[in-house]
């Protein structure tokens, strides 16, 4: 009975290390098809994906596996290059693989493009009739019709008809993205703490949030936590709980994290040097159009408050020192200014868990955080409200 025992025990062992990971054998339909490359979506939303291998494929077959990959959603093309990803993604397929074994079937349809199916894997199926109906919610066919119309007329330089398009057409591409955004919204709750519930919770609200706030931050992981054992067990949990506890680092009341670069005249400048002031941080790039919007208020709140403990420190993100020169000097952006310098722009970015700019926080003169994610006019409020109290 103990010898029973202990080899059923051994096959269970057994039959979980072989569940570890994700493997998959597939059918190729299209005889053509030697060749498959696999991706790592990293963010659907902008068309980011990490190539992760390429996969021979033999006699209309091929087999799959990584140990060290969990569910989640990739991108498979049969082509590859990275001076051409535009023909990648055309011709390429997103699909959803899940832990333990998918049985794939891979044709193409009569545009080349990939048709992929996994139809033993619920999350797969989940994520092909939630594309269909995210399409219809924000009247897809419609849009992609007027595209076509928008993009004639540029290619023809009909200007006329382009600004015509454009004025004729605002309210229906309106309604359709915020119907869109309404059924997104309840398509979220109803699969709240499932695995492809977090998958869109992580998606389509958590992957591109500014959180600024201990509240926002207690919503947030209480969304997260609230998912079920089998969802914990993919890549969102995993990246959904990595996002939260970086943004746990800089929202209001923490500390804000060291941000050192060079001045406008080549020489090191650090955060660190303004302590003991009110410190307005910008965020920005000579590049970005929706950064450079905010200068005249920045500029007014400036004046109004330079003389009150207060100074705006403009930390850009710029690769061309020439270009980020000329466009402080284009926008008389008169207050101080640091570029960071090569790695130490990714890692202060992460370090604020910034996810776009521009970002533009006060931090107060013990250096702690009081506000982020400040635009418009809430700019002035809030540094008023700081340097008037």
């Amino acid at each position: 009975m103990k010898r029973l025992s202990l080899l059923a025990l051994m096959l269970g062992f057994m039959l979980h290390a072989a569940a570890v990971g994700i493997s998959a054998n597939a059918l190729v339909a299209d005889k053509s098809i030697k060749k498959l490359y696999l991706f790592i979506v990293q963010d659907e939303h902008y068309g980011y994906v990490q190539p992760l291998d390429s996969i021979e494929v033999t006699d209309g077959k091929f087999t799959f596996h990584n140990d060290t990959l969990t569910s989640r959603l990739f991108f498979i093309s049969p082509t590859f290059d990275l001076n051409d990803m535009e023909a990648c993604f055309e011709q390429g397929s997103y699909l959803f693989m899940a832990n333990g074994e998918n049985q794939l079937t891979i044709a193409k349809n009569n545009k080349g493009q990939l048709m992929v199916n996994n139809p033993n894997v619920e999350l797969s199926n989940l994520y092909v009739t939630f594309k269909h109906q995210k399409d219809s919610a924000g009247d897809k066919q419609r849009l992609d019709s007027l595209d076509q119309l928008f993009y004639a007329a540029r290619e023809r330089n009909d200007q006329r008809e382009m600004q015509r398009l454009k004025e004729s057409t605002g309210d229906i591409y309106d309604r359709a993205y915020e119907n869109q955004r309404k059924w997104l919204n309840k398509e979220i709750e109803r699969q709240q703490g499932t695995p492809f519930g977090l998958y869109l919770y992580y998606t389509y609200r958590l992957q591109h949030a500014n959180i600024t706030n201990k509240d926002e931050l207690t919503w947030a992981r209480q969304a997260v936590e609230g998912a079920n054992a089998e969802a914990r067990q993919t890549w969102y949990y995993k990246l959904a709980t990595e996002k939260l506890d970086a943004a746990a680092l800089t929202v209001a009341g923490q500390m804000a994290p060291a941000i050192v670069g060079e001045d406008k005249m080549g020489k090191p400048v650090s955060l660190a040097n303004f302590k003991g002031k009110y410190v307005l941080v910008d965020f920005w790039s000579s590049s970005c159009t929706w950064c450079r919007k905010e200068t005249p208020v920045l500029l007014k709140t400036y004046k109004a408050f330079k003389d009150k403990n207060f100074t705006i420190l403009g930390v850009s993100t710029d690769f061309k020192r020439a270009e980020w020169l000329k466009a402080i000097k284009d926008d008389g952006a008169i207050w101080d200014h640091l570029l960071l310098k090569g790695n130490d722009r990714k890692k202060i970015m992460d370090d604020y868990s910034i996810v776009g700019i521009p970002q533009i926080l006060l931090v107060a003169p013990d250096g702690t955080i009081i506000a982020k994610n400040l635009r418009g006019n809430r700019i002035f409020e809030t540094v008023k409200k700081a340097v008037t109290k």
